[in-house]
């Protein structure tokens, strides 16, 4: 079983401000619609509470919310190595309307945060980072140096 979560996160369009478009996983029988980055951290945290991936580091303080604005139904297959490597292979060919894509791998969660890297695949640039906002501000980073 593998200790890190992976996330693709394909962008479709940004307009007035409002970021759209695919998320994936190897644990997901097929890819969820975000309409902003807001219900993106949201679906993504769900995913990795509902599997324990990567299990939550109980040692430090938290704060349990129960997220009343997820309205998506999220649909888990079982994670194998079969899934994982179609995970990959499909991810790394998004269709063509995707404005950027990223690969993102969360290693850890704790002081009720993530902590990982994200790899834009445009440039294949990779960045650290450590918590849920540091992440929603890379993808920003991008958006603001790359599309404006």
């Amino acid at each position: 079983m593998t200790k890190e979560m992976y996330f693709t996160i394909a962008l479709l369009s940004y307009e007035n401000g409002v970021v759209c478009g695919d998320l994936h996983s190897p644990v997901l029988k097929k890819s969820i619609q975000f309409h902003n980055l807001t219900e993106l951290i949201l679906i993504m945290d769900q995913i990795m509470k509902d599997l324990n991936i990567p299990e939550y580091d109980e040692r430090y303080h938290h704060v349990i919310i129960k997220n009343q604005l997820l309205d998506v139904e999220l649909d888990y297959q079982e994670l194998k190595q079969n899934n994982f490597e179609k995970y990959l292979n499909r991810s790394l060919m998004y269709p063509k309307k995707s404005k950027d894509i990223f690969m993102v791998k969360v290693m850890y969660r704790q002081n009720n945060t993530w902590q990982g890297k994200i790899t834009w695949l445009r440039t294949n640039k990779t960045r650290f980072f450590r918590s849920a906002l540091e992440l929603v501000e890379l993808i920003y980073s991008v958006i603001d140096k790359y599309h404006k």
